[in-house]
């Protein structure tokens, strides 16, 4: 074969290769609905995380499935995603009121922002049971949703 032509074929079997490596770019998962801590095969636990993402928001709430009881965890910001690079991550901004009653919402976070993770279908966030002890809590989206009773709170009345 003639230098030239080999020259030829290899230009182009090198833009063939680049052009074929381009990716195309990922749609942003939608994240909305209803998501459930993943647990272990064998785990009956008393009570596991449930999450429900909305257009704005994304609420957390501790689930006792013996009775469908619910209690708020994180009711915080949400922003979409707007690209399908992986992982997501976006920081939550407590969306609960100031002046809710510590006595009815007990369970509630009282933190400022909360840091979550979308990857691989998956979502993920910690949480601090205690100042000695962090937890990282792993979610998905569940296959039959379960109906969540509970409300976020609105502010109290100033006296």
């Amino acid at each position: 074969m003639k230098p030239r032509y080999t020259l030829l074929l290899l230009t182009l079997l090198l833009c063939l290769t680049l052009t074929a490596c381009k990716e195309e770019p990922k749609e942003p998962p939608d994240l909305r609905g209803q998501w459930q801590q993943v647990l272990g095969e064998d785990a009956e636990p008393d009570y596991y995380h449930l999450a429900r993402i909305t257009d704005d928001y994304v609420e957390i709430y501790y689930y006792t499935p013996s009775d469908g009881s619910t209690n708020l965890y994180w009711y915080g910001s949400y922003e979409p995603p707007e690209d399908g690079k992986e992982p997501y991550t976006w920081t939550s901004e407590n969306k609960l009121p100031k002046n809710i009653s510590p006595r009815l919402f007990r369970y509630a976070s009282r933190d400022a922002k909360k840091d979550f993770t979308y990857k691989k279908g998956l979502l993920s966030y910690m949480i601090a049971p205690s100042q000695a002890l962090r937890m990282n809590v792993t979610m998905e989206r569940v296959q039959e949703e379960v109906e969540i009773r509970g409300e976020v709170p609105q502010p109290e009345a100033m006296p």
